[in-house]
């Protein structure tokens, strides 16, 4: 009896830290922005905020399953040391939303458009890249390597994502930044739900402990090639296979939801199942 009471206190004990980091996070957003995040969500009622924070929390959320996951070292100590590595993982979080804005989508003005025009296409596609960042900043935390490896690795996984991004550029038929800032939501949730399935694969390869530089960088590096060959011939099947009667490319530029929600959505499945079987 003693020894479950003990259980079910220390299980609470980490429910709790895990709402006070959240906590800590959303203060942390709103510090680290121009605007009021808090007067736009409940005097503005800004859906394209609410998205990327929505994506924010997600990736926090997994950051901290993620620390959780080492070793015990006795709960006082693993308290401090979940705190610790959350708040790690905090920051770089933090630094995508400048590098989200600085070369994914740096066309345009992040805030101006979730902000000024409340652009739900420009917040769904933010809170995508968050919920990727957060896939890759969890897996960089995972095991026993250090903080530079894990810095490394998100480094790495940022400069991926980018590469991605101009990619889906290059194999689709519209300019996804000028749909984004027109408000094609169907863009938003292809390219949202593409990162996301990026962010899966590259996890697959940043779970575990760490080896050596060489044996896990060329791992990533495989994942990486795995997820920028397989996502695009997925893409291609779904065309052919899943949608034989229109052109995916053609039904987003059309703004058509539905395609792109089944597109997206095939995408992160077969990302969750490399995950798992690879």
């Amino acid at each position: 009896m003693d020894s479950n009471l003990t259980y079910y206190l220390e299980n609470i004990s980490y429910l709790a830290l895990f709402l006070v980091v959240v906590f800590i996070a959303k203060w942390f957003y709103n510090l680290t922005t121009s605007f009021n995040s808090f007067k736009e969500i409940i005097e503005n009622k800004n859906v394209a905020l609410a998205s990327s924070i929505c994506g924010f929390i997600m990736a926090v959320t997994m950051i901290y399953i993620a620390v959780l996951q080492g070793p015990s070292q006795g709960l006082i100590n693993d308290l401090i040391n979940v705190s610790m590595y959350s708040g790690i993982g905090l920051l770089m979080l933090l630094l995508t939303r400048i590098i989200n804005d600085k070369f994914l989508l740096s066309s345009f003005c992040n805030d101006k458009q979730i902000i000024e025009h409340q652009r739900l296409s420009v917040g769904l596609v933010q809170g995508g890249s968050y919920i990727a960042a957060g896939l890759i900043i969890a897996g960089s935390l995972t095991g026993e390597g250090s903080l530079i490896s894990a810095v490394v690795f998100y480094l790495l996984g940022q400069v991926t994502l980018i590469i991605f991004s101009k990619l889906y550029d290059l194999m689709t038929s519209f300019n996804l930044q000028a749909e984004l800032e027109k408000g094609n939501i169907a863009a938003a949730i292809s390219f949202a739900a593409t990162q996301i399935a990026i962010g899966i694969i590259l996890l697959h390869s940043l779970v575990g402990e760490f080896s050596s530089w060489s044996q896990d960088i060329s791992l990533y590096l495989i994942d990486a090639l795995i997820a920028l060959v397989l996502l695009p011939l997925v893409r291609l099947l779904v065309d052919l296979l899943l949608l034989p009667n229109i052109k995916i490319d053609v039904a987003i530029a059309e703004e058509n939801i539905a395609v792109a929600l089944i597109e997206g959505f095939v995408a992160i499945s077969v990302a969750a199942v490399i995950l798992y079987t690879l």
